[in-house]
Protein backbone atom coordinates (compact mmCIF):
# COMPACT_ATOMS: atom_id res chain seq x y z
CA UNK A 1 0.00 0.00 0.00
CA UNK A 2 2.94 2.13 0.73
CA UNK A 3 4.76 1.90 -2.43
CA UNK A 4 1.50 2.44 -4.71
CA UNK A 5 0.94 5.57 -2.41
CA UNK A 6 4.36 7.03 -3.39
CA UNK A 7 3.80 6.07 -6.95
CA UNK A 8 0.73 8.15 -6.28
CA UNK A 9 2.36 10.82 -5.06
CA UNK A 10 4.65 11.68 -7.61
CA UNK A 11 2.54 13.30 -10.77
CA UNK A 12 3.28 12.11 -13.93
CA UNK A 13 4.56 14.60 -16.82
CA UNK A 14 2.41 15.92 -18.25
CA UNK A 15 2.31 17.60 -22.39
CA UNK A 16 2.04 20.49 -21.17
CA UNK A 17 5.25 20.32 -19.06
CA UNK A 18 7.06 18.26 -21.87
CA UNK A 19 6.38 21.13 -23.85
CA UNK A 20 8.02 23.61 -21.78
CA UNK A 21 11.12 21.56 -21.52
CA UNK A 22 11.09 21.39 -25.25
CA UNK A 23 11.12 25.39 -25.65
CA UNK A 24 13.79 26.15 -22.57
CA UNK A 25 16.06 23.50 -25.17
CA UNK A 26 14.99 25.57 -28.39
CA UNK A 27 15.60 28.79 -26.89
CA UNK A 28 19.10 27.94 -25.31
CA UNK A 29 20.11 26.54 -28.92
CA UNK A 30 18.80 29.89 -30.26
CA UNK A 31 21.24 31.57 -28.13
CA UNK A 32 23.89 29.91 -28.44
CA UNK A 33 23.75 30.02 -32.40
CA UNK A 34 23.49 33.73 -32.08
CA UNK A 35 26.20 33.72 -30.07
CA UNK A 36 28.09 31.52 -32.32
CA UNK A 37 27.47 34.41 -35.39
CA UNK A 38 28.37 37.22 -33.32
CA UNK A 39 31.82 35.66 -32.79
CA UNK A 40 32.12 35.03 -36.74
CA UNK A 41 30.95 38.37 -37.60
CA UNK A 42 33.29 39.72 -35.18
CA UNK A 43 35.80 37.62 -36.70
CA UNK A 44 35.37 38.54 -40.61
CA UNK A 45 35.24 42.18 -39.12
CA UNK A 46 38.54 42.26 -37.65
CA UNK A 47 40.56 40.23 -40.38
CA UNK A 48 38.92 42.30 -42.87
CA UNK A 49 39.91 45.44 -41.25
CA UNK A 50 43.63 43.90 -41.36
CA UNK A 51 43.20 43.26 -45.13
CA UNK A 52 42.38 46.82 -45.72
CA UNK A 53 44.67 48.02 -43.93
CA UNK A 54 47.36 45.75 -45.94
CA UNK A 55 46.23 47.53 -49.28
CA UNK A 56 46.46 50.47 -47.54
CA UNK A 57 49.67 49.75 -47.20
CA UNK A 58 50.36 47.83 -50.61
CA UNK A 59 49.10 50.95 -52.23
CA UNK A 60 51.47 53.41 -50.31
CA UNK A 61 54.66 51.56 -51.41
CA UNK A 62 53.27 51.29 -55.10
CA UNK A 63 52.66 55.02 -55.05
CA UNK A 64 56.01 55.67 -53.80
CA UNK A 65 57.41 53.48 -56.09
CA UNK A 66 55.64 55.28 -58.82
CA UNK A 67 56.70 58.63 -57.75
CA UNK A 68 60.21 57.10 -57.43
CA UNK A 69 60.31 56.28 -61.11
CA UNK A 70 58.40 59.20 -62.57
CA UNK A 71 61.11 61.77 -60.98
CA UNK A 72 63.66 59.17 -62.32
CA UNK A 73 62.27 59.14 -66.11
CA UNK A 74 62.03 63.06 -65.72
CA UNK A 75 65.63 63.39 -65.11
CA UNK A 76 66.68 60.74 -67.50
CA UNK A 77 64.32 62.83 -70.14
CA UNK A 78 66.16 66.65 -69.22
CA UNK A 79 69.39 65.01 -69.60
CA UNK A 80 68.27 63.31 -72.82
CA UNK A 81 66.53 66.78 -74.00
CA UNK A 82 69.53 68.93 -73.24
CA UNK A 83 71.67 66.35 -74.62
CA UNK A 84 70.29 66.68 -78.01
CA UNK A 85 69.91 70.52 -78.05
CA UNK A 86 73.58 70.41 -77.02
CA UNK A 87 74.19 68.03 -80.20
CA UNK A 88 72.08 70.39 -82.28
CA UNK A 89 73.65 73.35 -81.53
CA UNK A 90 77.32 71.45 -82.21
CA UNK A 91 75.71 70.87 -85.66
CA UNK A 92 74.28 74.08 -86.45
CA UNK A 93 77.41 75.75 -85.47
CA UNK A 94 80.20 73.22 -87.29
CA UNK A 95 77.83 73.65 -90.51
CA UNK A 96 78.32 77.35 -90.39
CA UNK A 97 81.72 77.32 -89.70
CA UNK A 98 82.30 75.04 -92.96
CA UNK A 99 79.66 77.77 -95.09
CA UNK A 100 82.27 80.66 -94.37
CA UNK A 101 84.18 80.18 -97.19
CA UNK A 102 81.33 80.48 -99.82
CA UNK A 103 79.92 83.20 -97.49
CA UNK A 104 82.88 85.19 -97.66
CA UNK A 105 83.05 84.48 -101.32
CA UNK A 106 79.41 85.98 -101.37
CA UNK A 107 78.48 82.98 -103.20
CA UNK A 108 75.26 82.02 -100.51
CA UNK A 109 74.32 84.11 -97.58
CA UNK A 110 73.61 82.12 -94.50
CA UNK A 111 71.17 82.79 -92.17
CA UNK A 112 70.67 81.27 -88.69
CA UNK A 113 67.36 79.88 -87.89
CA UNK A 114 65.66 78.42 -84.33
CA UNK A 115 66.00 75.07 -85.51
CA UNK A 116 68.82 75.63 -87.91
CA UNK A 117 70.54 77.19 -90.78
CA UNK A 118 69.38 78.76 -94.26
CA UNK A 119 71.27 79.04 -97.14
CA UNK A 120 70.64 81.33 -99.84
CA UNK A 121 71.66 81.17 -103.22
CA UNK A 122 71.21 83.61 -106.08
CA UNK A 123 69.54 82.25 -108.87
CA UNK A 124 72.11 83.30 -111.67
CA UNK A 125 74.69 81.15 -110.29
CA UNK A 126 72.31 78.27 -110.69
CA UNK A 127 70.26 78.62 -113.89
CA UNK A 128 70.13 80.60 -117.03
CA UNK A 129 66.44 82.63 -117.20
CA UNK A 130 63.49 80.48 -117.38
CA UNK A 131 65.47 77.63 -117.07
CA UNK A 132 66.02 74.79 -114.45
CA UNK A 133 68.89 73.18 -115.75
CA UNK A 134 72.61 73.63 -113.57
CA UNK A 135 74.80 75.71 -114.66
CA UNK A 136 78.42 73.99 -115.29
CA UNK A 137 79.57 77.24 -112.52
CA UNK A 138 76.95 75.86 -110.02
CA UNK A 139 78.46 72.29 -109.69
CA UNK A 140 81.38 73.71 -107.62
CA UNK A 141 78.95 75.99 -105.52
CA UNK A 142 76.64 72.75 -104.99
CA UNK A 143 79.37 70.48 -104.33
CA UNK A 144 80.32 72.44 -101.30
CA UNK A 145 77.71 72.64 -99.76
CA UNK A 146 77.11 68.92 -100.29
CA UNK A 147 80.01 67.99 -98.96
CA UNK A 148 79.16 70.11 -95.83
CA UNK A 149 75.63 68.23 -95.39
CA UNK A 150 77.18 64.56 -95.96
CA UNK A 151 79.03 65.68 -92.19
CA UNK A 152 75.50 66.50 -90.96
CA UNK A 153 73.31 63.02 -91.17
CA UNK A 154 71.12 63.75 -88.33
CA UNK A 155 69.51 67.00 -90.60
CA UNK A 156 66.73 66.87 -92.67
CA UNK A 157 66.99 69.29 -95.88
CA UNK A 158 64.48 71.37 -97.72
CA UNK A 159 65.05 73.15 -100.93
CA UNK A 160 63.23 75.51 -101.92
CA UNK A 161 62.70 77.16 -105.30
CA UNK A 162 61.41 81.00 -105.81
CA UNK A 163 61.00 82.69 -108.76
CA UNK A 164 59.72 87.03 -109.43
CA UNK A 165 56.63 88.08 -109.97
CA UNK A 166 56.84 88.38 -113.74
CA UNK A 167 54.97 85.78 -115.47
CA UNK A 168 56.31 82.91 -116.96
CA UNK A 169 55.44 81.09 -120.09
CA UNK A 170 57.66 78.87 -122.18
CA UNK A 171 57.47 75.62 -123.79
CA UNK A 172 59.64 73.75 -121.02
CA UNK A 173 57.22 75.50 -117.99
CA UNK A 174 54.06 76.63 -118.23
CA UNK A 175 54.29 78.84 -114.81
CA UNK A 176 56.64 79.91 -112.08
CA UNK A 177 55.04 77.21 -109.97
CA UNK A 178 56.58 74.57 -112.53
CA UNK A 179 60.11 76.48 -113.01
CA UNK A 180 60.33 76.64 -109.12
CA UNK A 181 59.78 73.20 -108.43
CA UNK A 182 61.92 72.04 -111.28
CA UNK A 183 64.69 73.86 -109.96
CA UNK A 184 64.15 72.91 -106.49
CA UNK A 185 64.16 69.22 -107.74
CA UNK A 186 67.50 69.69 -110.24
CA UNK A 187 69.17 70.99 -106.83
CA UNK A 188 68.03 68.09 -104.92
CA UNK A 189 68.63 65.33 -107.66
CA UNK A 190 72.59 66.97 -108.05
CA UNK A 191 72.72 66.27 -103.76
CA UNK A 192 71.36 62.90 -104.44
CA UNK A 193 74.59 62.42 -106.70
CA UNK A 194 76.33 63.74 -104.61
CA UNK A 195 75.45 60.81 -101.45
CA UNK A 196 73.09 62.68 -99.19
CA UNK A 197 70.42 60.24 -98.87
CA UNK A 198 66.81 60.32 -100.31
CA UNK A 199 65.52 60.44 -96.92
CA UNK A 200 66.57 63.40 -95.54
CA UNK A 201 65.69 65.58 -98.60
CA UNK A 202 62.56 67.23 -99.92
CA UNK A 203 62.21 70.11 -103.19
CA UNK A 204 59.49 72.68 -102.88
CA UNK A 205 58.38 74.82 -105.40
CA UNK A 206 57.23 78.83 -103.73
CA UNK A 207 56.87 80.57 -107.63
CA UNK A 208 56.86 84.43 -106.37
CA UNK A 209 54.88 83.67 -102.62
CA UNK A 210 57.88 84.46 -100.39
CA UNK A 211 60.00 87.40 -101.98
CA UNK A 212 62.95 88.31 -99.92
CA UNK A 213 62.32 91.80 -101.05
CA UNK A 214 59.52 93.72 -101.80
CA UNK A 215 59.36 95.75 -105.01
CA UNK A 216 59.06 94.97 -108.80
CA UNK A 217 62.26 96.83 -110.20
CA UNK A 218 64.88 94.82 -111.93
CA UNK A 219 67.29 94.67 -108.83
CA UNK A 220 64.19 93.49 -106.49
CA UNK A 221 63.31 91.01 -109.14
CA UNK A 222 66.47 89.49 -109.36
CA UNK A 223 67.30 88.83 -105.38
CA UNK A 224 63.91 87.41 -105.37
CA UNK A 225 65.00 85.06 -107.71
CA UNK A 226 67.37 82.12 -105.85
CA UNK A 227 67.28 78.89 -104.00
CA UNK A 228 67.16 78.56 -100.35
CA UNK A 229 68.06 75.17 -98.76
CA UNK A 230 67.07 75.13 -94.98
CA UNK A 231 68.95 72.58 -93.35
CA UNK A 232 66.60 71.30 -89.86
CA UNK A 233 67.82 69.39 -86.75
Amino acid sequence: MDIHHRYRRQPAKTASHLGEEEADGDASSERWLISYADLITTLMVFFLALYVLQLAKTREVEMKALAARVSHDNVGNTNRVVTVAAEREAARKSLLTQLETLKDNKQITVRSENQGVEIGIDARILFNPGDARLLPQSLDVLGDIAMALRKQPDSHVLVEGHTDSIPISNARYASNWELSSARAGAVVRLFVDKGISSRRLAAVGRADNYPLVIGNDAAARAMNRRVTILVQY
